[in-house]
């Protein structure tokens, strides 16, 4: 890429460049991508790297084996940690039908497999619609007030965080907890960029979670171990403006085993469900 044009793009498009490494062997199948990339370390939560930045890399490598069919699904399973640097990743199409296509990619830095996702891409079909969830009654985003918007001093800041303008506005507002797992706010770049599925996918796991606002017997952390989104509109909507906030809320209402389970929604500001998200984490001791 030419280095104009990298210092041009968008901080968050700069992060997920991929470069194709062409095949020199005329057996590979047609199907396979190969990629080169860099994790950027401004993605970082304190030693590696975001999840739903990693999950973003991912789903961009498949989506240019799609042809601009639209995402409807991806699952990313989360296997090491990655660290800022080099890393591989190798696309594959398991099925391209004329409406539904499925892909798979596996994200790697040396010897240490980091992540594999599996996403369906379909176009749209039958025009019927129903939603019985509604966004949350919460004030709007110019209202939120200063201390309730993250900053380097607030509970629950790291560092890829300074990436979002985050505005806390569901359930209690840290460091009160009622108990609730339920936490959620404004939120939308710091840098405005279009709120594709690449945006929606990286901001259904940028918010600290559910578990935190529990009342639990000690302080958790919860590392993602598999991660499910559904988008629920064709992406990016002629209606959101770059500088726009969507709704995020997420929840965690069950606990068992050491394990958690964490359901997410996402809501452009006019209260369109755009996704929905759930994830599987492991809890942890912050002090272990």
């Amino acid at each position: 890429m030419n280095p104009l044009e990298q210092t041009s793009m968008n901080p968050f498009d700069q992060a997920i460049t991929l470069n194709e490494v062409p095949s020199l062997d005329d057996s590979v199948s047609n199907q396979v991508s190969n990629y080169n990339l860099t994790i950027s370390p401004d993605w970082n939560v304190m030693i590696g790297p975001n999840g739903g930045y990693i999950a973003a890399i991912l789903l961009k490598a498949m989506k240019n084996s799609m042809a601009g069919t639209p995402t409807r699904s991806i699952t990313v399973h989360f296997l090491s940690a990655s660290v800022p640097g080099p890393a591989q990743l190798r696309v594959e199409i398991l099925k391209q039908g004329r409406s539904i296509s499925t892909c798979n990619a596996l994200l790697t830095q040396g010897q240490r497999t980091i992540a594999s996702a599996t996403a369906t891409f379909a176009e749209q079909r039958l025009a019927i619609d129903f939603c019985d969830v509604k966004m949350p009654d919460v004030l709007p985003p110019n209202q939120i007030p200063v201390d309730s918007r993250m900053n380097s001093g607030s509970p629950h800041f790291v560092p890829f965080r300074d990436q979002y303008d985050q505005r806390l506005a569901v359930g209690a507002i840290p460091p009160e907890n009622n108990g609730s797992g339920l936490v959620g706010g404004w939120t939308r770049f710091k840098h405005p960029r279009a709120f594709d599925d690449l945006a929606i996918l990286a901001i259904s796991d940028s918010w600290f979670p559910g578990i935190s606002a529990r009342q639990t017997s000690q302080k958790l952390q919860a590392p993602t171990l598999d991660h499910t989104v559904h988008i629920l509109a064709d992406l990016p909507l002629v209606t959101l403006r770059e500088d726009d906030f969507l709704l995020v809320e997420f929840s965690t209402q069950t606990a068992a085993l050491g394990y958690l389970i964490e359901n997410g929604r996402i809501w452009a500001s006019t209260g369109q469900l755009l996704a929905v998200s759930r994830q599987l984490a492991v809890m942890l001791p912050i002090d272990s």
